[in-house]
């Protein structure tokens, strides 16, 4: 059920209209609108997730009153496995026949029947961190199926994040009978809804058709195709996540619930640690939290550290494809960020004297916008000698030619670069914005305005729908 479709603003409606009109209903409200959300996907599926989900909720609880580890281990490990298994057993299985050529009698009819569920990795990782949670003592387990179905099946961020922490949501989700409409709330929502809506059916859909024209022709790329084909999708899939990830924020707000923003205008960043904290940004503290620093972090000297964060950003490549352009993305990103620390502990007196330098900032916003650009040929070719062949090309001088289509397109790109800061700075004062535009225009040019978005929006959505690039995660 995609958020920019008939079905789910009508689910939507209809929800908020029972949780503010029945108080008392509201947490059994919320976990009917999750059931009827994700079992649009498939029964099986929806029967699956709740299986899994129930075996995590009782077994922390039977953890947390034993203190025994099995109690932790069985949920985990039926996490891990239903991950593994719907998600890599593919991957895996193509790679023992092609090293090892071999392949089992029953390997194809096996593949040919596993269909990945959505949302499959989102809530399996919101999933370890509740169950990790609870075991470290962070959080008591909770004592009501009905909060934790809710908690771990929210519809408005279910298929694609952000993955909300136990410590974040579930006390929420314990006080929803107490929450009182808010007109602040509401429009706050609204905003975001209107954003996420704006960003995915007039930025991303066209952006996708642009870039699977030029993917399509990789062979024939010059340098400068490279280059436009990689800006393209680059600018795609920020869009595309970003708008998701928005849409969420905003129907959270509908019931007076807050979730985490997912994105804050990543291609402005300076280094992959400040990319990082912005780009996807409750995977990147979930991978930190349950992957960097259980494996160490920092703790045990330089090297070490540099190893640790290699191994998290391949893990989190892997986590999100089963196949090597994705791993690959992953190391690419992990060498980056290792870069990055190197440059900090063997140049911190040169970067210091530096740092402050307007020119030195925008030096690094550029280099680091275009390494990302980089690494997203790698997400987006399909094959690693496709991604190796695109960037080749791009970074091959001979295959240099200009013409009018590539002028056109890099005009596009730098609209779309400007699109991206003047977002950094309506974000960065939406109070302001919002109280001149509540004091400054009109309500009937407001209301004009809005009803031509909603016109707009509901016009481009009458055509074929793209699903968002993270439901195949």
């Amino acid at each position: 059920m995609l958020f920019h479709s008939f079905e789910f603003m009508l689910l939507l409606s209809v929800a908020v209209l029972l949780y503010f009109a029945i108080p008392r209903a509201r947490i059994y409200v919320l976990a009917g609108a999750n059931v009827i959300f994700y079992g649009a996907s498939g029964i099986q599926y929806l029967l699956l997730f709740m299986f899994v989900a129930w075996c995590s909720y009782y077994f922390s609880k039977v953890f947390y009153e034993s203190k025994k580890s099995l109690y932790f281990y069985i949920p985990l490990a039926l996490n891990i496995f239903n991950l593994l298994f719907f998600k890599y057993t593919g991957f895996v299985l193509k790679n023992i026949n092609t090293f090892f050529n071999f392949q089992f009698v029953w390997q194809d009819s096996l593949l040919a029947k596993i269909i990945l569920p959505v949302g499959i990795s989102f809530y399996t990782f919101q999933l370890i961190a509740y169950l990790v949670d609870v075991k470290k003592g962070d959080i008591e387990p909770e004592k009501s199926l009905v909060n934790f179905w809710v908690f771990i099946s929210f519809f408005g961020q279910l298929i694609a994040g952000p993955i909300m922490r136990g410590q974040q949501f579930l006390p929420q989700i314990s006080e929803v009978r107490m929450i009182k409409w808010s007109e602040t709330k509401f429009k706050y929502g609204m905003y975001y809804i209107f954003m996420g809506l704006t960003k995915k059916v007039i930025f991303a859909d066209y952006l996708a058709d642009a870039a699977n024209r030029y993917f399509s022709s990789y062979q024939n790329f010059t340098t400068l195709d490279g280059w436009i084909a990689a800006y393209l999708f680059g600018f795609q899939i920020y869009f595309d996540f970003s708008a998701y990830s928005e849409i969420a924020v905003g129907v959270g707000h509908l019931f007076g619930l807050d979730l985490d923003l997912n994105f804050k205008t990543p291609y402005i960043s300076q280094n992959p640690k400040e990319f990082w904290k912005r780009w996807h940004i409750t995977l990147s503290s979930w991978i930190r939290d349950y992957i960097y620093i259980p494996l160490g972090g920092n703790k045990y000297g330089f090297m070490k550290k540099c190893i640790f964060l290699l191994i998290a950003m391949s893990l989190s490549g892997l986590w999100h494809g089963a196949a090597w352009p994705f791993v690959i993305w992953g190391i690419f990103h992990g060498l980056l960020v290792v870069g990055h620390n190197v440059y900090l502990h063997y140049f911190s007196e040169f970067r210091e004297k530096i740092k402050g330098l307007a020119l030195y900032q925008w030096a690094c916003i550029f280099l680091m916008f275009h390494l990302t650009t980089i690494g997203w040929i790698f997400f987006r070719a399909g094959s690693l000698s496709t991604a190796i062949f695109i960037i080749k090309r791009m970074l091959n001088p001979t295959y240099l030619i200009i013409g009018s289509m590539q002028i056109k397109y890099l005009f596009v790109i730098f609209v779309l670069y400007l699109i991206h800061i003047v977002e950094y700075y309506v974000r960065a004062n939406e109070i302001l914005i919002a109280r001149f535009i509540q004091d400054r225009i009109p309500v009937p040019i407001r209301a004009f305005g809005y009803v031509s978005l909603i016109v707009i929006l509901t016009l481009m959505t009458q055509s074929e729908q793209n699903t968002f690039i993270y439901f195949q995660f």
